[in-house]
Formats: C-alpha cells, sequence, structure tokens
C-alpha cells in the first residue's frame, strides 16, 4: 500500500495560539488510477482582518459563490465539501438550494471564549447532477458570532470543495485525502507531518496543495512550507516567505481574503524509490489550522482483495473436509496483480490451507479458484474461514500493493461433528446396604450441552428408547453389567458402553465409644475419653476425623493419630466447653468419620455404625457458706501475715475435697495461680479480697472474703541487751515501726536527762544517746533508763511511760 504526497487545506489565524488540543492529520481516503484532484470554493469576508487602512469592519457574509469546471475527458470521480469559520459551529448549510448537514466535524479551542469548528460532507451526488457551472453556499451565517473574534482579527468563514476526476491520458497516479485540525502559530511554532509507506516510481507531476483560512497577505513572519526540508513557493502567487496570503493557485487569485487554496509541483522535491516524506510547516505570528491534505503521485501498484464465493462439502456427520470457491480481484490498483501471488486458508489461527493465483490479474480483473481443505480436529464445530491473499501462509506477503490492509474475507462455518465424549468403567465396593451407581461418573463430556441418556440395550440407544429414569442413583441387575450411552448434539449422535460391577475391596469399618464416666459441670469444660476402633478389612488411616454434637450443635472435634490395623484400635480425649444454655440433661454423640459438617472423609465397610452417644446430667457441689472476714494487728505498712487456712473447717470437712484459695475470681474460676502457701499470706493491699475454690470429683464452686489490718497497741519490753549477739540489740517494741509512722520516743536518765528522741524514720533505739549534755555515741552505761512513746494516734491519745533496763 503506498502512501503519496498530500494536498492540504490550511485554516491561518493571525493571534498567537495557547497550547490547544488539535485532530491529529490522517488518511481519509485513497483513489488509485489515472487520477487527479482540483479545488474551488470562497471566502466569506469581505477583506483582510490585518493590514488595512481604516481596519475592516466586524461583518461577514452569510453565501459566497464559486465556478466549477470539468475539462472535456474529465470524470466526476468523488467531491467532498468543507466549510469552517469562527465560533462553536454552524454544521447546516445550503449548496445550489440542496440542504447539507455535515457527517464529520473537527474543533479547537484558542482560549475558553474562541473556539473555531469546521465541517465535512460528501456531495458527490449533488455534483454529479449540477455539473460544470456556479455553485453558492448560503445559510453559513456567523453574522452574530463573531463580534469578539473581529477584537482578536481571528474572525472568519468559507468553503471548499475538493474534486477528484479521472482522465484517460493520465499516468497511473495514487491520490491520497488526509483530512484533520492541527496548527502552527506563535506559541507552536512548526509541524511536521509525516507520510510513510510510500512508493515513488516516478515523480513527474507530482504535487501537494493547500487550504487555509485568514491567511493574511500582509503579515508574515517566518511563514515556510517544506518538503522534505526544502521550502518550496510559487511565485509570484505563493512566495517562499508567505505561503499563507489568500491566494487561490487554480484561479490565480489573490483576493481570496482570509482562505488559500493552493498546490505545489514538487517534482524536485521527492524522487523514485523514496518511501516516505515530510512536511514541514513553520509560522511565528500567523495561526495556521491543517484542515485537510491531498497528494498526488504517480505509481503503479497491483491491489489484492479476495471473496469466499461458496463453502461446501462435509455435510455428513464427522465429514471435515470443506471445499472453498473463492475469487481474487484487483480492481483498486494502478498495476497488475502477478501470477503465483500466494493465497492463504485459515480456521480461526490454525493454517488449514494453500493456493496461489495462476495467471495475471490485469487492473480491474479478477480470478476464481477452488481448494478443498481438511479441518483439523481440534477445531470447533463453528469457526472462521479466513482467506488471505498476499499471504504466504506465516501473514507475510511477497507482492507491494496500494493497500495493504484489505488482503483478507472471512466466512462463519459450521461442521457436523459428533459430541466428543470418554467413557470409563465403574467399581464400587461391596459395603452394607444397597450400592448405587452415579452413572454419569462412567461418561466425560467435552460439552456438557450434549444430550446424554443411558440404556440397556444397544438397539435402545440407537433408537433412543426406554432410557434409564435415575441415572444419578442405578442399581446394577447383573454383575457386572453393560450400560449403554447415547451422546447428542443438534446435528449427530454417538452410541457407546462402559462396564459396572461390584468388587470386593478391603475397607475399614470404623467405630468409636465413649470410657468414660461423664461428670458435667456448667463452670469448667467436659473431658471425654474415647476409643476408635477399626472392625474393618482394611486399615483405617491416620487422621481420620471425629465430631461430638450436643443436640446437633458441633461443640468439639478431633481426628485419630496413627493408621489403625484390622481389629485394632487407638484411644484419645478431647476436651468441650458447654454452651451455657445446655439443658440439665443432655445426649452425647460422637461420631468418627465425620469432618463436622455430618460428611466422611473414608470409604468404610459400614457407613452406619459411627456414631456413639451417651446421656449426661449436670453435676453440682453444694456452695460455700459465708466466711468470716480476718483481721489482724498491723505489722507495718498496713500488712500482716494470714492463715487463710482457718478457713478449711467452715468451707468444708470432706477430705477428698480440694480448697485453693487466690488473689482474683478468675483465677480461681481458671484453677489458675493459686496463692503457694496460704497458711502465711502477706496481704498486697488493705483491705483485700481472697477467693477460696472448693473442688470435688464432679464440680467446683468459689466465694470470697476479707482480710484487713489495724493499728494495735505497741508491746513494749523491759529490756534490752546491745552486746551484738544479736538478741535483744535494740529497744524493741512491737507494732510500732510502719504502723505508727507519726511517734516520738523519748528515752531519760535515771537522773532525767533526755538522752535520746527519734521517730519512725530513726527506727528502733539502740542503747546510743542522740541528744542530752553528755551526748555521746556509744552505747549507755548498765542500769535503769526511763522512756516517754507519743504515738500521735487518735485512738491512743495518752503516751506510754515506762522503764527500760539496759543490761550488757
Amino acid at each position: 500500500m503506498n502512501t503519496i504526497s498530500r494536498t492540504i487545506f490550511l485554516i491561518v489565524f493571525c493571534l498567537p495560539v495557547l497550547g490547544i488540543a488539535q485532530d491529529e492529520i490522517s488518511l481519509f481516503q485513497q483513489f488509485n488510477g489515472r487520477y487527479d484532484y482540483l479545488a474551488f470554493g470562497n471566502t466569506l469576508n469581505t477583506a483582510e482582518n490585518t493590514g488595512q487602512t481604516p481596519p475592516s469592519p466586524c461583518t461577514i457574509l452569510t453565501q459566497s459563490s464559486a465556478d466549477f469546471a470539468l475539462q472535456p475527458g474529465q470524470t466526476l470521480v468523488a467531491a467532498y465539501l468543507y466549510w469552517a469559520g469562527s465560533g462553536a459551529g454552524d454544521f447546516n448549510v445550503t449548496l445550489n438550494g440542496t440542504s447539507i448537514t455535515a457527517s464529520r466535524t473537527f474543533s479547537y479551542q484558542l482560549t475558553p471564549e474562541l473556539v473555531y469548528f469546521s465541517a465535512f460532507a460528501d456531495i458527490t451526488d449533488l455534483v454529479a447532477a449540477t455539473g460544470n457551472g456556479g455553485y453558492t453556499l448560503t445559510d453559513l451565517d456567523l453574522t452574530n458570532v463573531i463580534p469578539p473574534y473581529c477584537a482578536n482579527t481571528t474572525n472568519f468563514g468559507g468553503w471548499a470543495v475538493t474534486v477528484i476526476y479521472e482522465e484517460a491520458t493520465l499516468p497511473l497516479n495514487q491520490v491520497n485525502i488526509f483530512d484533520g485540525y492541527e496548527s502552527v502559530s506563535a506559541s507552536n511554532p512548526s509541524l511536521t507531518i509525516e507520510l510513510d509507506n510510500l512508493n515513488v516510481l516516478d515523480n513527474i507531476g507530482a504535487k501537494i496543495g493547500f487550504l487555509a483560512w485568514e491567511g493574511d497577505q500582509s503579515l508574515a513572519n517566518n511563514e515556510t512550507l517544506r518538503i522534505n526540508g526544502n521550502i518550496i513557493s510559487n511565485p509570484p502567487l505563493n512566495p517562499a516567505d508567505n505561503a499563507f496570503n489568500s491566494t487561490n493557485s487554480f484561479t490565480g487569485s489573490s483576493q481570496l481574503y482570509n482562505m488559500d487554496i493552493d498546490f505545489y509541483n514538487i517534482e524536485n522535491n521527492i524522487q523514485p524509490g523514496d518511501t516516505s516524506a515530510t512536511i514541514d510547516l513553520t509560522s511565528n505570528q500567523d495561526l495556521v489550522i491543517i484542515n485537510n491534505i491531498v497528494t498526488v503521485l504517480n505509481t503503479e501498484l497491483p491491489d489484492a482483495t479476495i471473496e469466499i464465493d461458496q463453502v461446501s462439502g462435509a455435510d455428513e456427520c464427522g465429514d471435515r473436509t470443506i471445499t472453498v470457491d473463492y475469487t481474487v480481484y484487483n480492481v483498486n490498483s494502478t498495476d497488475e496483480l502477478p501470477a503465483n501471488t500466494p493465497i492463504a486458508f485459515y480456521a480461526n489461527t490454525t493454517l488449514v490451507g494453500q493456493s496461489a493465483t495462476t495467471a495475471i490479474i490485469p487492473i480491474g480483473g479478477s480470478e476464481s479458484g477452488t481448494i478443498d481443505l481438511s479441518i483439523p480436529a481440534g477445531i470447533p464445530a463453528d469457526f472462521e474461514l479466513k482467506a488471505f491473499v498476499d499471504d504466504d501462509g506465516t501473514g507475510t506477503g511477497v507482492v507491494n500493493e496500494t493497500n495493504e490492509d484489505n488482503n483478507s474475507f472471512i466466512v462463519n462455518v459450521h461442521l457436523l461433528v459428533f459430541p466428543v465424549y470418554q467413557v470409563v468403567d465403574l467399581e464400587l465396593c461391596e459395603v452394607v446396604g444397597t450400592e448405587l451407581f452415579d452413572l454419569n461418573e462412567g461418561v466425560n463430556l467435552q460439552n456438557p450441552a450434549d444430550e446424554l441418556s443411558f440404556h440397556l440395550s444397544e438397539d435402545d440407544a440407537l433408537n433412543n428408547e426406554d432410557p434409564i429414569p435415575n441415572p444419578e442413583a442405578y442399581e446394577n441387575i447383573t454383575n457386572p453389567q453393560t450400560i449403554w450411552i447415547r451422546l447428542s448434539n443438534p446435528d449427530c449422535f454417538i452410541t457407546d458402553s462402559f462396564e459396572i460391577e461390584v468388587v470386593i475391596c478391603p475397607l475399614p469399618d470404623a467405630v468409636i465409644t465413649i470410657d468414660n464416666n461423664l461428670n458435667a459441670c456448667r463452670q469448667r469444660d467436659l473431658t471425654i475419653e474415647f476409643t476408635v476402633s477399626n472392625i474393618g478389612t482394611g486399615p483405617l488411616p491416620a487422621n481420620t476425623p471425629i465430631a461430638f454434637y450436643i443436640d446437633g450443635l458441633l461443640l468439639g472435634q478431633s481426628e485419630t493419630q496413627n493408621t489403625i490395623p484390622i481389629n485394632g484400635s487407638e484411644p484419645g480425649s478431647v476436651f468441650i466447653t458447654l454452651p451455657p444454655n445446655t439443658p440439665d440433661t443432655f445426649t452425647l454423640l460422637a461420631i468418627v468419620d465425620d469432618t463436622g459438617n455430618g460428611s466422611g472423609i473414608v470409604e468404610e465397610l459400614n457407613e452406619f455404625n459411627n456414631e456413639f452417644s451417651i446421656l449426661v446430667e449436670f453435676g453440682s457441689i453444694p456452695p460455700i457458706p459465708m466466711l468470716p472476714d480476718l483481721l489482724l494487728c498491723d505489722e507495718g505498712m498496713n500488712t500482716a501475715t494470714f492463715d487463710l487456712t482457718v478457713q478449711n473447717e467452715l468451707i468444708s470437712t470432706d477430705p477428698d475435697d480440694m480448697i485453693s484459695y487466690f488473689t482474683t475470681l478468675e483465677n480461681a474460676i481458671a484453677n489458675e495461680n493459686a496463692i503457694a502457701d496460704p497458711e502465711q499470706y502477706v496481704n498486697s493491699i488493705d483491705p483485700q479480697t481472697i477467693y477460696v475454690r472448693l473442688e470435688n470429683e464432679i464440680c467446683f464452686t468459689t466465694a470470697s472474703f476479707l482480710i484487713t489490718t489495724k493499728n494495735c497497741p505497741p508491746q513494749i519490753p523491759q529490756g534490752i541487751s546491745p552486746n551484738g549477739d544479736g538478741l535483744n540489740d535494740v529497744f524493741k517494741i512491737k507494732g510500732l515501726i510502719d504502723v505508727f509512722e507519726d511517734f516520738i520516743l523519748k528515752i531519760y536518765s535515771r537522773e532525767g536527762n533526755l538522752i535520746y528522741e527519734g521517730g519512725n524514720e530513726d527506727g528502733l533505739w539502740d542503747a546510743i544517746p542522740n541528744t542530752g549534755l553528755l551526748y555521746k555515741e556509744t552505747i549507755v552505761p548498765v542500769g535503769t533508763y526511763y522512756y516517754v512513746l507519743i504515738l500521735n494516734d487518735p485512738e491512743f491519745p495518752e503516751p506510754y511511760l515506762g522503764w527500760v533496763y539496759v543490761n550488757y
């Protein structure tokens, strides 16, 4: 496929552009043959927007006219109308009295307030009917739109018709029409358009043309047009530095205000053998919007297309051979299609056959052919048959064409195929009870939509008579037994058979018993000791699940640990937490080979002996009577050493009961972190709650009591012996230190002299003075001394007076 030179219609403005999104120029139509083009049209502006003295009035016409004429020997092929202007768009106009509605539109935005439009319509039929003569476009009314555009000198409107015609004397050309809406301006001073996939055979007569709106003759700032890096021009009408200057190359007019219809000879800018061309436009001031590109280049290329005319054959079930009649065309071309052009046929994406043209196909000619194709078994019954001309079987062509994208033709094909399936023999182990086969397990279907029935004889299957009514639960009548199937789809059916047989298998048989007498207590887990036995003819696998239920509610699970041999057993235990709403008497159900949802995982000799139930009744324990609180004298810091076991006789007299003491109720209930030495327990707070747990073989109960300290009168000795032997070395007043924290102790000699004064922070007197006239830090002499102890406690307001004898 060849893409060639381009005729460009440009819209030019005099203001900078602020980087606006634009419609990219792309190929719209292509014509191959002895073709060329011309253009005609007119502006709606009455003068240029710039360079006028005085300035142009802000007016615009609603209609204008232009003449069109084809020369003798020229035949109209296509005519395309473009119209454009300021504003959001007027997409309904009238041409020679015929209403025209745009079939395609283009737009771009200069600023949020300033937008511009272009519109397109195919008017080939209108021009063919009207022929040569004058053409007037009316009803393009921009009068109420243009005032803000006049202030920016971007008010414009106009129309142009691109005409493709055929002439026998012309060389074989390819005419491409590109359109879109791209621009150059002061803010975007350059635009590059790449034309690829060219195949230039001869540059004679090569040309490119342009249409430009608002191209001012008086405004040219670095305004150039280049082909393959070379500036092109057409002086004096289109100088090299002012390409967009309100001119029409077809009429020689220089008064096509705000609009250029120009074409250029580019014979010296493109060479035979070129496969691409680059168009560069620049403008440092004028805004240029490219709305249409037409290229004319001499080329001679075929264009191979193919059609599948008929697909026949494969009219019996299982037949996958089809006959394909096809025709190869060379119609939209400028050269002959060579002989031996390859043809490939695909079923979906699988290559299934190849062929080739046998003779040269002339321009506009065709050649028919036939091929037999064998469709592989992996291809489904319904598939796409694809024919590709100029395809060597790998997706690669060998002929250079004017259009490389029209070489295929696709039809849908339906084959009469047998259902695809597999049958397998079925076996069931002989166990306790009736053996029922699911006959569906004997057939693996590729298509679940196929209809499947089961029969007791081949004749019934062939005639579709007496199907087995309940194949999901079928009891065999002989052993072994042949089962016949009939499998059908909407086109074909097939019959086959498989065997069913009941066989003797080595199978385990799991049973379970609960071994202990269950004493249930609402306040603790129930311990269940059980034994799983295997009374079958095969080993019971490890990890066989076990489930425990109360009134259908799953409460616990376990599993076997090891493989249990024939006639073997395995003990186990499990702890179950009973729900609070469990009735006083309930039935506990143990089931072996139960995953917790009533289903098993082991095939057994007997599936009906897996349960064991036992009636359980909640036990109770007499409550603990109210226990008295314990009160001791403060030994310091509000603590005392309590013997908690003094409560034991009040709690229980049964020697088999267990009594434990705890610091929290949670620990008492969970039987955790009991007080290690309840006979010598020092309280941690004052007062402190102590919890007791009474437990027998059935249940347990709890109670609590308080332990508290109080301040007691101090116990004052009458002698000390500070000789360092560790016995009575200090004046040890029991119940004083850290009990009465504000006490004052004073010691006097026999003469009545104060020799010591101390308090709680000083500790006990060690017979050493700390004050007085004869104060020395040595032990006082042997003798009698007198004390005054002031407790500074409201409960003990009077001081304690007495004597103490010091002897060492």
